[in-house]
């Protein structure tokens, strides 16, 4: 080998890894081979932002500010750098053979002008920051959507970090972005209040008030909540199970005619019904049943909780209605005395029960979900629906002005919100107020446990 050339190869690979050696864009490294001297190296080579746009600029890359790194493996022949160019190969996910082609043809051009010196800090130079879309040079996006999609979040985090934020929980304004979190609306807090926040959630069960807490996102119901993903980022194991299963206990008591739990002893999972067949439902764990009666699948037959209720109906009426004693006695010949008159106490305690939740609590205008307020204003807010109404009409609230149903002279309820308070509640109220006084606890110190009476 060419002592010259030697001697000049090695110069530039001290001088590349005084510049990429702790570069987190432009991951490079080399070896020298001990038998030979020949020399080998990577580059993991990142086109800067506005690279970026001009490459996007006509497709369908709209949000994407980080492309995967071009990966430039160079052996340097022994000629190197003065009278031989270094061999290259290019790889990219999101470039096809001919857009690489074509780069190499660049480089090649680029070798030729600064034949005798050194190219490789210059083919990371035009790859990072002089790359433009052409015929042959093009981005698709498609070949490997998830890799890019995924390297273009991860960059913007990174981008993120080098930040300083404000954190509205706890007032503190000069929080290092590595300590914050951005949640998809926009809003920045530090990740040991956002925990906070959203552990004492859970814990309290109000999964309807799972939402920014910002007060500009927290009053407008077409917010959505916070991602599984962003509360995974912040929460333990133990949270993130509870708020599995406590979603999951929402989702089914939401919509009973699409989901069931499964009767089975030791299972009791969620189950979704078959949509073909009516009442039919077959859970993981491999047991098929009627989602209305709960038991064995059985077909077309009756469910036996239809035919106890239809005989129930029978005997209620030869009782109560039309007093007809030999059509009473043929019935609990047939059933047994005992089993009817049992049956008939089940649904007298049961109508009683009804009666008594319809009496003592308030059915929210929009879900339907009865709610019985044990503290608090009349201003409501359903944990299910996120309605806010009022628990003295029930009738239903704007959700930007809800107060403006109790200071209206028009209205029944003018000045009653505070109606039925008792001493020591004044400082408790529904909704908005108990999200308030969440954040009230993060901000002195407290935790879920503190009294905010």
């Amino acid at each position: 080998m060419n002592e010259e050339c030697f001697e000049l190869q090695q110069c530039e690979m001290e001088a590349l890894t005084a510049i990429y050696g702790d570069d987190d864009n432009n991951q490079f490294a080399f070896t020298v081979d001990s038998d030979t001297d020949q020399i080998s190296g990577t580059v993991g080579i990142e086109a800067d932002t506005d690279s970026v746009a001009r490459l996007l600029k006509d497709t369908e890359g709209q949000g994407i500010k980080y492309l995967p790194p071009i990966q430039l493996q160079f052996t340097l022949p022994p000629a190197y750098p003065l009278d031989e160019a270094p061999r290259i190969t290019l790889s990219c996910c999101w470039l096809d053979d001919q857009g690489l082609v074509a780069i190499k043809e660049r480089l090649s051009m680029m070798w030729e002008l600064e034949r005798g010196m050194g190219v490789i800090h210059s083919y990371i130079d035009l790859l990072t920051y002089d790359l433009s879309p052409s015929e042959t040079i093009c981005v698709d996006l498609q070949s490997d959507r998830e890799t890019v999609l995924a390297y273009n979040q991860a960059g913007k985090r990174r981008e993120f970090e080098k930040g300083i934020y404000a954190c509205a929980i706890c007032m503190e304004d000069d929080q290092p972005g590595k300590h914050c979190m951005k949640l998809s609306c926009g809003h920045v807090f530090c990740r040991h209040c956002l925990a906070e926040y959203l552990g004492m959630i859970i814990a309290e069960g109000s999964l309807i008030l799972l939402k920014c807490p910002d007060p500009e996102c927290r009053k407008s119901p077409a917010q959505p909540p916070i991602s599984d993903q962003e509360m995974a980022d912040l929460l333990d194991v133990s949270q993130i199970a509870r708020y599995t299963r406590l979603s999951e206990q929402r989702r089914v008591d939401q919509d009973t005619t699409r989901f069931a739990w499964c009767p089975r002893s030791g299972c009791g999972l969620s189950v979704e019904c078959d949509a073909r067949y009516p009442r039919l439902s077959q859970c993981t764990c491999g047991y098929t049943f009627c989602n209305l009666c709960l038991r064995a699948w059985h077909g077309t037959n009756y469910c036996e909780i239809k035919s106890s209720e239809r005989i129930l109906r029978q005997y209620i009426r030869v009782v109560r209605e039309t007093a007809d004693s030999q059509a009473r006695a043929r019935l609990e010949r047939q059933y047994g005395q005992g089993v009817l008159q049992k049956m008939l106490r089940d649904y007298d305690q049961d109508n009683a029960s009804v009666d008594f939740i319809r009496e003592s609590s308030q059915q929210c205008p929009k879900c339907k979900l009865f709610i019985q307020k044990a503290f608090g204003c009349n201003h409501m807010q359903c944990t299910r629906c996120a309605a806010h109404f009022c628990y003295l009409c029930g009738v239903l609230l704007h959700h930007d002005n809800p107060m403006k149903h109790f200071n209206n002279t028009r209205s029944g309820c003018n000045r009653r919100l505070f109606e039925g308070l008792e001493t020591g509640d004044q400082d408790q109220e529904g909704g908005d107020g108990e999200e308030a006084n969440l954040l009230i606890r993060l901000a002195f110190g407290g935790n879920s446990s503190d009294e905010d009476e």
